[in-house]
């Protein structure tokens, strides 16, 4: 009976921690993108609510206006109704966001926000009190990385998915995954391989020969003999779920095969849609489409990016061989080298709507294929992470070198490739937390290594250095535009690429960073001082693109950042974005 009940309090007291960080998140969002009017007096904060009657409810919270950014952070547990402390979250959410807002999506954001109650509880029942040694591997730690985006309220939405689909699919539960070969007739798929690849070569790390031939036996018994096939992996979850009744017809006319699932596992990494290889390290990994939501997006995979992702891969690896300070090897990419994607312009336009972005497939590098035997590869975001012992992951890292030497290490290894991209080549990348590799050696940062890159580059051609390199994409079209509006690589506005990289490099990726960073004694001033320092030792260094200092200017006033919540609530009618205070001109000028 104790050990039932230690179970019953330990289970409780998860839930309990979810609950609180989803009201949390939640508020610190509403607060800082002024969805929610607020009140303040120092740290202490009210808002309002409305009951089902219609009444005012006054609410609090203790929070701080941070250095980065402007961002703000509420105090844990600190959320309080009419004086005492909230924790019914169903209550919360209808007054705070059913009852009180005016917007077209409100109901469905509180959905995905008690989806992410539900799924990431659930993951905290499989959550190991540390990570062992055997795990501080790239591959591994991906399934470690149980957090979730670390602004976004629903960081962990994963809308479609059930509970048992996020125990068999879920990164965090690390379950064998076993995925779908199938056939597609060749005259309904387009495939681009990068230039230093083949398609064969690609495929025989998934499929080897044995398999290979079983699997043509199966697809010329299952399909037509007077069609041709191109072999395609699929995620379970979407040929169960999405394949095998959005594509009928295409199956009845055996334009498409199925042709049964690999003999080899696979684990998921943390963005849940890309599998990697578990008996074969040096394997690449498959971006998969999903059909659910999380976080902003509809996890699909249009075909536009598909064919896009090896022509920027190229572009990107010709960029970084032929650039001196990136061939230093301080920067690697993970090339996407080939892509694969069912051509929906062919289909009738009420199959299209439903079918777009469903059938494809990217292969991306292992990140083996660039590391040296003495160094380890980590996610970045693991950086944040603090184990269920209470333990941060850098914890011995920074035991072993000190906080000032690691921070000026991992700074300059981090910022130096992103802000030369911008200033010297007008390239901006995606640079979140979830898509920079961190190699360490011994411990301490050495270099990083970039991945997701097909749609996650934004430049201004008659900016980049080098345009005569820039590659001929394939154009979004402009159904694109209606599921996802936010997704696009080229412009003609210069000061959207400076933001791409204020929004998922500073705003998101070292924003947290420094937020960790505090918990070791360095305060978030000397953090952007140490960032500033960098990049004015990199524009003494390279005056030769002093007009491109200007141009892309990260010391300006204002930083614009994308309004996630915002989004959610309002849809994508519109972009929402907001001016704030840009830590780095602060920094730069507490130095004068």
């Amino acid at each position: 009976m104790v050990t039932l009940n230690y179970l019953y309090k330990e289970k409780s007291s998860r839930m309990d921690e979810v609950k609180e960080r989803v009201m949390r998140q939640t508020m610190e969002a509403l607060l800082y993108e002024e969805i929610i009017e607020v009140s303040k007096n120092e740290r202490e904060w009210s808002f309002t609510g409305k009951s089902a009657t219609g009444d005012f409810v006054t609410y609090s919270c203790k929070a701080d206006v941070k250095w980065s950014f402007g961002r703000i952070k509420l105090e844990k547990n600190s959320i309080k109704r009419k004086g005492k402390a909230c924790s019914n979250i169903y209550l919360f959410l209808e007054e705070i966001l059913q009852n009180n807002l005016e917007a077209p999506n409100t109901s469905q954001f509180i959905n995905e926000l008690l989806e992410t109650v539900a799924k990431d509880n659930q993951s905290k029942q499989f959550q190991l009190d540390q990570i062992p040694e055997q795990d501080k591997n790239y591959e591994a730690l991906e399934s470690h990385m149980v957090d979730g985006h670390p602004y976004h309220p629903s960081y962990k939405s994963r809308i479609g998915f059930s509970l048992a689909d996020n125990f068999a699919y879920g990164p965090e539960f690390n379950q064998e995954v076993s995925i779908y070969w199938v056939a597609v007739n060749e005259q309904l798929v387009d495939v681009n391989v990068s230039k230093e690849m083949s398609f064969d070569e690609i495929v025989k790390h998934h499929v080897a020969e044995e398999e290979k031939n079983k699997i043509m036996e199966i697809s010329k018994e299952k399909g037509s003999t007077d069609k041709k096939y191109v072999l395609l992996p699929v995620h379970p979850w979407q040929l169960e779920h999405q394949i095998q009744s959005v594509f009928a017809q295409q199956l009845n006319d055996k334009d498409i095969v199925i042709l049964g699932t690999s003999i080899t596992p696979y684990r998921a990494q943390q963005s849940i849609r890309s599998l990697s290889h578990r008996d074969n390290a040096e394997a690449p990994y498959i971006k998969f489409p999903l059909s659910i939501t999380n976080t902003s997006t509809s996890r699909i995979l249009a075909h536009h990016t598909t064919q896009n992702a090896p022509l920027v891969s190229d572009w990107l690896h010709k960029v970084i061989k032929n650039d001196s300070l990136l061939s230093k090897g301080n920067t690697n990419i993970l090339r996407e080298v080939m892509g694969v994607s069912f051509r929906y312009d062919e289909l009738d336009p009420i199959q299209y709507k439903s079918a777009y972005g469903t059938l494809g497939a990217i292969y991306r590098e292992n990140v083996s294929t660039y590391l040296e035997d003495n160094e380890e590869a980590w996610p970045l975001n693991v950086l944040s992470l603090t184990q269920k012992n209470g333990e941060l992951f850098i914890q011995s890292a920074i035991d072993q070198y000190g906080i000032e030497a690691w921070s000026d290490a991992l700074i300059e290894v981090v910022t130096l490739p992103i802000i030369h991209l911008l200033y010297a080549h007008g390239i901006a990348l995606e640079s979140h937390a979830q898509n920079i590799i961190l190699v360490v050696e011994n411990n301490l940062p050495k270099r990083i290594i970039i991945k997701d890159l097909h749609d996650g580059v934004r430049y201004a051609p008659e900016h980049l250095l080098r345009p005569d390199l820039a590659p001929k994409l394939n154009p979004e079209p402009e159904s694109h535009k209606k599921f996802n509006r936010y997704s696009f690589i080229q412009t003609e506005d210069v000061s959207e690429v400076r933001d791409y990289t204020y929004d998922a490099f500073f705003f998101i990726c070292m924003t947290e960073i420094c937020f960790t960073f505090e918990k070791f004694g360095l305060s978030e001033k000397d953090f952007w001082c140490k960032c500033v320092d960098t990049i004015t030792a990199y524009q003494n260094e390279y005056p030769q693109f002093k007009d491109r200092f200007d141009l892309f200017n990260l010391f300006s006033e204002n930083a614009s950042i994308e309004e996630m919540s915002k989004r959610r609530i309002y849809g994508d009618g519109k972009l929402y974005f907001r001016k704030v205070k840009n830590p780095l001109l602060l920094a730069k000028e507490g130095r004068k």
